[in-house]
């Protein structure tokens, strides 16, 4: 993908910003990252008004990837992370295409249903509400909205982390349905979503690959040979997801995912 001559803010530079600002330098893409705690050109949050002042006398963009995480967090942490930097992004940056990376966690989808764009979302906690809002500032300024699967890549999987530690496997029952999204998979599709000059605004879901708990376990223990951990561990605060992500509305501008967990099981143990 070519992005000569572009000019691109990347908000958040960890785990998936880094990736994604390192992809478009690479591609000849000038690049400015805003992050208020890792390495990145400037520190400070997106949703301060005079950092953003600033960040347009450095580089003026035509696209803003907006990749925060909060590793959990607050509801407060929510609103600094995404809500307050996108009312901030949509307000002062009239026409630029804006696309922000939201969470399939919002469907709280449970019993293992197909969930599609148009699936109601279900999640109820405060910080599930405050995603919603910041998805909506972003829809109704005509960007994008990219509800990704659960990240892994390189150092990060707890699937694999647990499985090869034997440690107690990711909670649910067997017939619990999965949703994985290699890092640089979705890399590819942000920049597509991003890079179409004829996508008007819209909501499009991300996900690599869906599988049963354990259809996953028994695939690895049968490459491996190692027996799987019978004990599950209990489930986090965010809840146990029950659900098949369907991302055709993606795969329809030509994306497709190049990476698979069981490809990755042999580079994590290599």
């Amino acid at each position: 993908m070519n992005l000569q001559g572009h000019s691109v803010w990347v908000i958040g530079a960890g785990f998936l910003g880094a990736a994604l600002a390192e992809t478009c330098r690479g591609e000849g893409a000038r690049v400015l990252t805003i992050d208020p705690a890792a390495v990145a050109n400037l520190r400070g949050s997106a949703g301060d008004a005079s950092l953003l002042r600033h960040a347009l006398q450095r580089l003026v963009p035509d696209m803003v990837f907006c990749c925060a995480a909060t590793h959990g967090g607050t509801p407060a942490d929510y609103r600094r992370a995404y809500l307050e930097p996108v009312e901030k992004l949509v307000a002062m940056l009239s026409g630029v295409r804006v696309v922000f990376c939201s969470s399939t966690s919002v469907y709280a989808g449970q019993g293992g249903e197909t969930v599609t764009e148009e699936t109601p979302p279900r999640a109820v906690s405060e910080r599930a509400q405050i995603l919603l809002q910041a998805e909506a500032v972003v829809l109704q300024g005509g960007g994008v909205v990219a509800r990704l699967a659960p990240l892994y890549g390189p150092g990060r999987c707890e699937l694999l982390r647990r499985f090869f530690k034997a440690l107690p496997g990711l909670p649910g029952g067997a017939g619990r349905r999965l949703n994985y999204l290699h890092r640089d998979d979705a890399v590819q599709a942000l920049l597509l979503l991003g890079t179409q000059p004829w996508l008007q605004e819209g909501l499009f879901n991300v996900s690599g690959e869906s599988f049963t708990r354990s259809s996953i376990y028994g695939l690895l223990e049968a490459a491996f040979h190692i027996e799987a951990e019978q004990e599950a561990a209990g489930p986090s605060a965010r809840g146990v997801s029950d659900m098949h992500v369907d991302c055709s509305r993606l795969r329809a501008l030509g994306w497709s995912p190049q990476r698979s967990i069981l490809a990755f099981a042999h580079e994590w143990i290599s």
